[in-house]
Parts: structure tokens; C-alpha cells; sequence
């Protein structure tokens, strides 16, 4: 499975992770808030069925005391008056649309009832109906009748104190009801009844779902005794949350233990419709998650490809430079790790085409020019590098003195095989370090140097202090420092190689690709020496020695360098006063020409120098002598190379002509920034390529 599959997979996955999370939050959120408004509703149904209750009540009390203080109808009642009184109450339980009124007499038998026409002699004086206003009480109670609940008042008729009989008036408990409160409450209402073992249902608002609630009617939370605590009730399939509200007898006299439960009221709300609108906002949730999940993927997919495709192609350029080939490159405009990681890719495989056609060119033309070995450099002299050859005329026979045959062994350690250099202060030879059981470049420096100017031999110890300091693989490594007989010596890592002159020399102005791997190694070999706060002030490229198997660059000579200001401690060492001028004429430094102290931006300018030469194949400024030369770093403003080799960038001939400013603040102040500036147009030499 791809990179980018994954990518998408996780993302679908996180998102229905999400989307389901917060669906069932939500759900059960919105079930609780929904119990809890229910619950509360219902409990709001209670207080609308109280205020009913008490409504109807009154409403009765007001037409029964009306009736029973009527001085034309008692005497009916106590004559009992059977039509008589049967059609008054009919009568006047149409004015206040009661469902029935009754009369009894004074011992309680049934005079008339407006309900059940012809009925009478029936004996109530039992019931605390009647029971109460026999003993001149009044009384309201849910009244069984028939099996049906009847909120009832009784009112006893009284003359001149005298009881007369009992007047008894009462509404249904019925549909009608149920709706009335449906209506205010919202609630589906139900009014059962506690006769028997099992409530049974007397009316309800329910409608097609009364048979469904008849079936439930055995669950405990519907008993007579059951706490009014909310319950959950599920009617074909629908979920449903209730409340029971008993119904009871008042307490009367004739009922000292307490009231009775006759029935109760069942107030039900559905879950269902009041999840209703949650129910649409979670489907439009359904749909929008659905719609942001495929714009997600998508964009997940662009993402993903947008990440996918360069770590493709990064992996098949990995390849294919595992076998070789180092073309290509990975092009991403993005500052993120993506962004850094293919940039420094193309940086790497930019060094890799560079470095392998440095190699080819070294061995194309290894057969056009002179093997220089690693120690020796062009010349080993360390003040006038273009006088060397007066230099070694004036000194024949000192240095003569210092030959050495063949198979001689010196300072009883380094056997000689060769003469690989001589110059000015000395003579370097290709010999084995019998302790060391190695090869190396043996540089001896000549007494009478050191006689003439002991500066000399301190420079020379110098040498080998600061260049031991440096580990870097683009700086020549130096083993150890002696003295045998007082000839002073150094012996150095030999590798067999050409200079950067005699390259120079041999080709001309370089290719691109080539100077640019030269170039960079150049400044990484000197931004090591510069992070050790050593200046090399005789940067040339007679230092600069190129393995041709490898490409690798190493600097070397370190004859004349020092510790820059910054790095120091105390005062100078003492080896450069004011006034000396020391380094090499074509590449010096204006500062470093005026006997001005120098430091890493003298090293900067010099390797500007280098850098003009191997790109034009010719030296900025030149004269008939050192002076002249020294003279034109001073005074004279260097030529464009794009005038010399009109194929250079212009963004390179820029970072040149940058490095030969004469004021020392507006060169590069770090080696740093002008091996960034190259690499960056390396990068764009390879992407135009």
C-alpha cells in the first residue's frame, strides 16, 4: 500500500472517528436534554391537572349551593317530589353542563338522578359522598360511577337549620378532559382506574395507540401504589416517558385513615417527537459530515499527492543515483520539511553531478598535466608567491644543502624516497614514517632562515600548532613537528594530486559544474579553519590540492597563518608587526597589502581571487612586478568575469565581485554566506539544466 493510500485511509478514518464521536455525544446530549425537558413537562402536567381540578370544583360547588339554597326546590326534596325534582336537576345540569346530579333525602335514600331517569329508594347514606352533608358538611371527591371517574361535590340542603336531604353534582373524567390537557400540555392523556388487581384504562388521548397502552397496563410503574416518579414506556415501538398522578377520595370523616387511591391520571410524552428536531439536525449533520468527509479525501488527496509525489520521485532519484546516475531533480516551491528535505536533496545530488564531473575532467586531463604531491603545493614559499623562482636562483646552495638522496633516513625515523618540492624557506620530500609505517610529505626548513630571522621558525612551529587544529577532510592533516641537527621539519599527510594551478594552467577557465565542486570544497575546508578562528592569509590556488580519484579538494599551507583577533586571547603573537607584508602578491588582500592586520574577510577576498581565476582562467589585476600587482588589489577596480567569459551566471560574476570589494565590511563577513550564495546558484545552474 502507497504512502499516499495510507494518508487517505487514516483520513477517512479519523474523520468517521470524529464524525461518529461527536454524532453519539451529541445523541446522548440531545436524549438527556430531551428526557430532562420531558420530565419537567410532565411534571408541569401535574400542577395543569391540580388547576383543573380545583377549576372544576368550584365550578360545582357555585351550581350546587345555587340549587340546594333554591326555596323552591327543598320543598320538593322533602315532599320527594320524584318527577318533580328529576326534571329540576335535569334542568339545571344543563345550565351547568354537569354530567349528572342526584338528590337524596334526609337519610340518605335516592330521591332522582338526572343520569339514570326512574331510579330511586337506592340507600347511599353509606357512601362519605353522602355521608359528609348528611352531617352537614360539604365534600368534593373523585366519585366512582360505573366504573368511571367523576369529579364530585356534595352540598346538604338546609332549612332553619334543619337538614333537608343531600344534593350531589359531577363532570366526567373523560375524552374531552384528556384532550383539554393534551392541548396545554402537549402530553397524551390517560385516565385509569384502580378496581380491580390491575389498573384498567377508563379514557385516553392516545388514539390508535390505546391498545398498546392497555397492554402495558400490568408494568409496575402504572400500579396503584407505584412511586410518581418518571418512567420509561415504549407503545409500538415508540419510545415514550410518563408520569402517573394518583387520583384519590378526599379525606372525610367518614374516611379517617387517609385517602383512597380510585385511579390516576397518566400523563406521556413521546421521545420520539421531541427528538424529532434533533433527529433532522443530526441527519443534516449526517450529510454535511458526509459532504466534508469526500471535500476532506479530496483535499487529503491533493495534500497527500502534493507530499506523495516528491517522496516518489525522491525515492527514484535515491535509486538511480544508488546506481550511478545523478541527474534529475525534486522540485518543491513549499518551506515546509518537504520543502527543506528536497531542496537539500537537489543540494546533495548537485554536489554528487558536480563532484563526478570533476573527477571526469581530472581524468580526462591528467594526461596534459604535471602530478603534484599533497605537501608540496606550486611552491612552499611563503612571501612573494611570484617571485619563487628569483627565490630559489638566490638560495641555490642553501637549498642544496638540505637535499637528501634517495634511501637516506632522516632524523632517524622518516626514510626519503623523493624530491617532490623546493622553495624559498625549504624542501619538501616524499618520505615513509617508520614509526608511523606510512607515507607522508617531510617539509624541512632551512637554517639559515632561522639564523637570518628566528620569526621564521616560530611561524614555522606555528604552522603545525594551527594546522593541527583544524580536522576537516578539505584540510590537508598534519602529523608532527621536530627539530633534527636544527633543521626544523613538519611531516604531513601525503596524497599524490595537482593543484588547483596547474589545473588552472592546463585547462584555462573551468567548466561550471567543475568550479562550482571546487569552489564549495574551497569554503568549507576554510570555514573549518575560520570556526577554529584561524586565518590562513595566503589563500591561492598553488595551496589547493585536488585528488583526482576522489575530487576531494584538500587546503593546505598553513606556513603564515595566525589566530584571528576574535578568537584571541591577550595580545598578537607577535609574528606580524605593523608595516610586514606577508602572503602572496596576486592574491593579497588590499588590507593585508597595507600591513593592515587581517582576518576571515582577508581569507574572503583571496579566495575571490581563486574563484575569478578558475572561472575567466585569468588573474584580476596583473604588472610587471609584485608591486604593480600589489598596487592594482589596492587602487584598482577588478574587471567584470562575464566580460572574460561571458557563459558565467550573473548571479556568480555578482558573489565575485562581492568577494574583491576592497572595503573589507561589504564582502561576505562569514565564509558561511558565500557557501550558501554558491550553493543556491549550483541549484539554479542544475534546474535550468
Amino acid at each position: 500500500m502507497g504512502l499516499t493510500q495510507k494518508i487517505l485511509i487514516f483520513t477517512s478514518l479519523l474523520v468517521v472517528v470524529l464524525v461518529g464521536t461527536t454524532l453519539g455525544f451529541t445523541t446522548l446530549q440531545a436524549d438527556r436534554l430531551a428526557r430532562t425537558e420531558i420530565e419537567q413537562a410532565l411534571t408541569d402536567t401535574h400542577g395543569v391537572w391540580e388547576a383543573f381540578q380545583a377549576d372544576r370544583y368550584e365550578k360545582l360547588k357555585l351550581g350546587v349551593r345555587a340549587l340546594a339554597n333554591d326555596p323552591y326546590f327543598k320543598p320538593l326534596v322533602e315532599s320527594e317530589d320524584i318527577a318533580s325534582v328529576a326534571d329540576t336537576l335535569t334542568e339545571r345540569g344543563q345550565d351547568i353542563k354537569a354530567d349528572f346530579f342526584v338528590a337524596t333525602n334526609r337519610d340518605g335514600l335516592l330521591i332522582a338522578r338526572s343520569d339514570r331517569p326512574g331510579a330511586s329508594g337506592d340507600d347511599l347514606s353509606q357512601d362519605p359522598v353522602v355521608m359528609e352533608p348528611l352531617e352537614g358538611r360539604e365534600f368534593a371527591t373523585v366519585w366512582l360511577q360505573g366504573g368511571k371517574p367523576f369529579h364530585t361535590v356534595s352540598i346538604p340542603m338546609v332549612t332553619a337549620g334543619e337538614l333537608k336531604g343531600v344534593l350531589i353534582a359531577g363532570y366526567a373524567i373523560n375524552e374531552a378532559l384528556a384532550g383539554d390537557i393534551r392541548k396545554l400540555t402537549h402530553s397524551e392523556i390517560a385516565f385509569l382506574t384502580h378496581l380491580q388487581t390491575t389498573p384498567e384504562l377508563a379514557v385516553s388521548s392516545l388514539g390508535t395507540r390505546e391498545a398498546a397502552f392497555k397492554e402495558s397496563l400490568g408494568r409496575p410503574e402504572l400500579a396503584a401504589a407505584a412511586a410518581p416518579a418518571p418512567f420509561s414506556l415504549e407503545l409500538g415501538g415508540e419510545p415514550f416517558v410518563g408520569v402517573r398522578v394518583p387520583l384519590k377520595t378526599t379525606r372525610s370523616a367518614a374516611s379517617p385513615a387517609g385517602d383512597k387511591v380510585v385511579g390516576s391520571l397518566v400523563a406521556l410524552r413521546s421521545l420520539s417527537v421531541e427528538m424529532a428536531a434533533f433527529r433532522q439536525y443530526r441527519n443534516s449533520l449526517v450529510v454535511v459530515a458526509l459532504i466534508v468527509m469526500a471535500l476532506g479525501l479530496g483535499a487529503a488527496f491533493v495534500m497527500a499527492s502534493r507530499i506523495t509525489n516528491p517522496v516518489k520521485l525522491l525515492v527514484s532519484l535515491v535509486q538511480r543515483a544508488r546506481d550511478g546516475s545523478y541527474s534529475g531533480a525534486v522540485s518543491v516551491a513549499t518551506s515546509d520539511e518537504i520543502g527543506v528535505l528536497a531542496r537539500a536533496f537537489n543540494s546533495l545530488l548537485a554536489d554528487l553531478r558536480e563532484k563526478e564531473q570533476l573527477i571526469g575532467f581530472l581524468r580526462d586531463g591528467m594526461t596534459a598535466m604535471k602530478r603534484a604531491p599533497a605537501a608540496a603545493g606550486a611552491t612552499t614559499n611563503l612571501e612573494l608567491g611570484t617571485a619563487t623562482t628569483a627565490a630559489l636562483s638566490a638560495v641555490g646552495p642553501q637549498i642544496q644543502a638540505l637535499s637528501l638522496a634517495p634511501g637516506a633516513v632522516f632524523s632517524g625515523r622518516y626514510e626519503i624516497h623523493e624530491t617532490i618540492g623546493k622553495g624559498g624557506m625549504g624542501v619538501v620530500y616524499r618520505a615513509r614514517d617508520r614509526q608511523l609505517d606510512e607515507e607522508v610529505a617531510l617539509k624541512l626548513l632551512r637554517p639559515d632562515v632561522i639564523q637570518d630571522d628566528p620569526t621564521h621558525l616560530e611561524r614555522f612551529k606555528q604552522e603545525i600548532k594551527l594546522a593541527r587544529r583544524i580536522t576537516h577532510k578539505n584540510v590537508l592533516r598534519t602529523h608532527d613537528f621536530g627539530d633534527a641537527d636544527g633543521t626544523p621539519y613538519i611531516s604531513m599527510e601525503f596524497l599524490e594530486g595537482v593543484t588547483l594551478k596547474d589545473l588552472v594552467r592546463s585547462k584555462g577557465a573551468l567548466p561550471l559544474g567543475v568550479g562550482m565542486r571546487i569552489a564549495k570544497q574551497m569554503c568549507l575546508g576554510l570555514e573549518a579553519a575560520h570556526e577554529q578562528g584561524v586565518v590562513h592569509r595566503d589563500i591561492k590556488p598553488q595551496n589547493m590540492l585536488i585528488l583526482p580519484e576522489s575530487g576531494e579538494l584538500k587546503i593546505m599551507d598553513f606556513g603564515i597563518a595566525r589566530v584571528s583577533s576574535v578568537k584571541q586571547q591577550g595580545s598578537d603573537s607577535g609574528l606580524t608587526t605593523a608595516g610586514t607584508v606577508m602572503g602572496t602578491p596576486d592574491y593579497m588582500p588590499p588590507e593585508q597589502a597595507q600591513g593592515q592586520p587581517a582576518d576571515f574577510r582577508s581569507d574572503v577576498y583571496s579566495l575571490g581571487v581563486v574563484l575569478f581565476e578558475i572561472f575567466t582562467g585569468g588573474l584580476p589585476f596583473r604588472g610587471d612586478t609584485p608591486m604593480a600587482v600589489v598596487l592594482n588589489h589596492i587602487q584598482a577596480p577588478p574587471p567584470r568575469p562575464r566580460e572574460l567569459n561571458p557563459r558565467l551566471p550573473a548571479a556568480l560574476e555578482a558573489i565575485i565581485l562581492r568577494c574583491l570589494d576592497k572595503s573589507p565590511t561589504r564582502r561576505y563577513q562569514k565564509v558561511e554566506e558565500l557557501l550558501a550564495d554558491l550553493t543556491d546558484v549550483s541549484s539554479q545552474l542544475e534546474s535550468a539544466a
